[in-house]
C-alpha cells in the first residue's frame, strides 16, 4: 500500500498542474465573488448637492442615508465626485436635491444595485412621511412617529423548533467559499482517481495484481492519496480566506475538519462508483464536468437551497453529498454547532460514501 501511495505523490510532483489549477480556480472565484465585495465590506459613496439644495435638507438627507451600517455617504464637491467616477476610484456618486436625487454611474457593479435600492428606499419613505406630515401638524407627527419607532406597541419574535430566532441565516461570503471550494474539489478528487483507470488501460494494474501486494492494498493506496489531495485542497482554501481575507469560520475547528473529511470520503466513493460504471478513461473525462456541475447546481453550491421552492428540485438536492457538506459547514461556521448536532448530515455523507464505495469496487472487479 505504501509503495502505491508514494507513487501517486511522485506523479503529483512531476505533474502538479492539475491540482494547482483547481486550487487556483477556487481562490480566484471566491476572491472575486466574495473576497472583494461581500456583505461585510464597507462602501463609500461620494455625495454632492444640486445648487438648489438647502443646507438643512443636506444635513437631513446625509443623516438618514448614513444610518446604513455598511455604507458611508461622504460629502464632496461636484467636481471631485465626477473625477472619482470617471477615473474609476468610485463606482458611483449620488447627487442630492431637496426632494429628489440622481445617481452618476460609470460602470455597473454588483454594489451599485445595493446602493440604488437603499437610496430609493430612504427617499420613498421620507417623501411619504413628508406627504402625511403636510396634512397634519408636522412637528407633532414627527414626535409621535419617533416615539412609535422607539416604543412599538407589538414585537414579533420568530423562532425555529430548535429555539433559534431564525432557521436560515445567509452569509454570502461563507456560502461562496464553501460552495466553490467543495465544487472544485470534486474535479481534483475524480481526476486524480483517473490514475486507476489509466493503469488498467495500459496494463500497469495487471502487473500490480500479480505482485506481492494484496488487491485491497492497491485500492487503499490510490484512495488514500485521492482523499488526502482533496482534503488538503479544501483545507488550504479555507485557511487562505480565513487569514488573508478574514472570513469567520467559527471556533469549532475540530468539527470543521471532521466535516471536510466526511465530505471528501463521500466524493472519493462517488468517483469510484463513476469509474465502475464507465468503460474508458475518456468517458470519465466527459462525465466528471457534467456530474460536478449538476451536483453543484442541485446541491446549493451556486445559490442557497433555502430559496428553492420547487419540491422536486429540493428532493433531488437531498440526494447530493455536496448538499449535506454545505449544510454541515454552515452549521459549524454560522450556527456554532458541534458534532452531536451535525449527526444527520455527517451520517448521510458517511452512508453515501460506504454505499458508493461498495458498489464502485464491486463493479470494477466484475468488469476486471
Amino acid at each position: 500500500m505504501r509503495s502505491v501511495f508514494l507513487l501517486q505523490w511522485q506523479r503529483l510532483r512531476r505533474a502538479p498542474i492539475l491540482v494547482l489549477s483547481f486550487l487556483g480556480l477556487t481562490i480566484l472565484f471566491v476572491s472575486f465573488l466574495a473576497g472583494f465585495g461581500g456583505p461585510n465590506s464597507h462602501i463609500t459613496i461620494y455625495t454632492y448637492g444640486d445648487p438648489s439644495l438647502e443646507e438643512e435638507k443636506r444635513v437631513e438627507w446625509l443623516d438618514r442615508l448614513n444610518e446604513a451600517e455598511n455604507m458611508t455617504f461622504r460629502w464632496v464637491e461636484e467636481s471631485e465626485a465626477h473625477e472619482a467616477v470617471s477615473s474609476g476610484d468610485a463606482g458611483l456618486a449620488l447627487k442630492l436635491m431637496n426632494d429628489d436625487y440622481r445617481i452618476l454611474i460609470a460602470v455597473q457593479e454588483p454594489s451599485s444595485v445595493t446602493v440604488e435600492n437603499y437610496v430609493y428606499q430612504v427617499f420613498s419613505e421620507e417623501l411619504r412621511l413628508q406627504e402625511i406630515a403636510s396634512q397634519v401638524d408636522a412637528g407633532e407627527f414627527r414626535t409621535e412617529f419617533e416615539r412609535f419607532l422607539n416604543e412599538p406597541s407589538m414585537k414579533v419574535v420568530t423562532e425555529s423548533l430548535s429555539g433559534e430566532e431564525s432557521s436560515f441565516i445567509y452569509d454570502d461570503q461563507l456560502h461562496v467559499l464553501f460552495g466553490m471550494t467543495l465544487f472544485f474539489s470534486i474535479y481534483t478528487i475524480m481526476f486524480s482517481l483517473m490514475n486507476v483507470a489509466e493503469e488498467k488501460r495500459v496494463g500497469t494494474w495487471d502487473r500490480l495484481i500479480v505482485s506481492p501486494l494484496h488487491k485491497w492494498q492497491i485500492y487503499l493506496g490510490h484512495l488514500l492519496y485521492c482523499f488526502l489531495i482533496g482534503y488538503v485542497q479544501i483545507l488550504v482554501a479555507f485557511l487562505f480566506f480565513k487569514f488573508i481575507f478574514g472570513f469567520d469560520l467559527g471556533q469549532r475547528y475540530g468539527a470543521l475538519l471532521f466535516v471536510i473529511a466526511c465530505y471528501t470520503f463521500a466524493i472519493v466513493s462517488l468517483g469510484m462508483l463513476v469509474m465502475g460504471l464507465v468503460k474508458r478513461s475518456q468517458q470519465m473525462q466527459a462525465v466528471i464536468p457534467i456530474l460536478a456541475t449538476a451536483m453543484a447546481m442541485l446541491g446549493g453550491a451556486y445559490w442557497p437551497i433555502e430559496i428553492v421552492t420547487n419540491d422536486i428540485m429540493v428532493a433531488l438536492a437531498k440526494g447530493m453529498p455536496i448538499y449535506y457538506g454545505l449544510d454541515a459547514l454552515r452549521g459549524v461556521a454560522i450556527y456554532n454547532l458541534g458534532l452531536p448536532e451535525l449527526l444527520q448530515p455527517i451520517s448521510i455523507m458517511l452512508l453515501f460514501g460506504v454505499v458508493c464505495m461498495g458498489l464502485g469496487i464491486n463493479l470494477m472487479e466484475r468488469r476486471a
